[in-house]
């Protein structure tokens, strides 16, 4: 069981530091988006979507791990949390479970908060896509006009300087 406990810790640790890193990357995410810098932006995205998959591989481990120390307790592995397990498991183990369970806790709402920060700055900048976008189209296809003999004025002036595939 102590094994068990130590590659628990040790997986916690490194999802720790990776979401310390996802932080700090989506400050620069931040940055990025107010300064218009699409390559920083599409670089970050990547880089975080890269991140994010790591988290998620961690994830499954600890999952794996919880199941295992949840067999060996007779418990469902629903129920065991990092609190709970750190009440039943002899120190060190129980003060480094809830030292990593406070962390991963603060951190992820630090990712949340910067996230929520981030999505007005985000929409936004679509906002301001959209509105060149749709001036452009305006520019490109003026409204036609109607002479009283029926005839339109400028229906041969139609061209596409802009693609409409994204």
């Amino acid at each position: 069981m102590n094994l068990t406990l130590k590659k628990l810790l040790g997986l916690l640790e490194e999802e720790i530091s990776l979401c310390r890193e996802l932080i700090s990357m989506l400050q620069k995410e931040k940055e990025a988006v107010v300064y218009s810098s699409l390559d920083d932006l599409n670089s970050i995205s990547k880089s975080k979507e890269t991140f994010i998959l790591k988290i998620k591989i961690l994830e499954d481990q600890r999952k794996h791990i919880i199941e295992k120390i949840a067999e060996t307790l007779d418990l469902p592995p629903q129920s065991l949390t990092l609190s709970k397990l750190s009440e039943m498991v002899e120190e060190p183990y129980s003060l480094n479970l809830k030292k990593s369970g406070s962390n991963l806790l603060a951190l992820s709402q630090t990712i949340q908060e910067i996230n929520q920060s981030n999505k007005p700055l985000l929409l936004h900048s679509l906002k301001l896509v959209r509105s060149s976008m749709s001036m452009l189209e305006n520019l490109m296809f003026p409204d036609n006009v109607y002479y009283r003999s029926g005839s339109m004025q400028g229906e041969n002036q139609r061209g596409r300087v802009v693609s409409g595939v994204i």
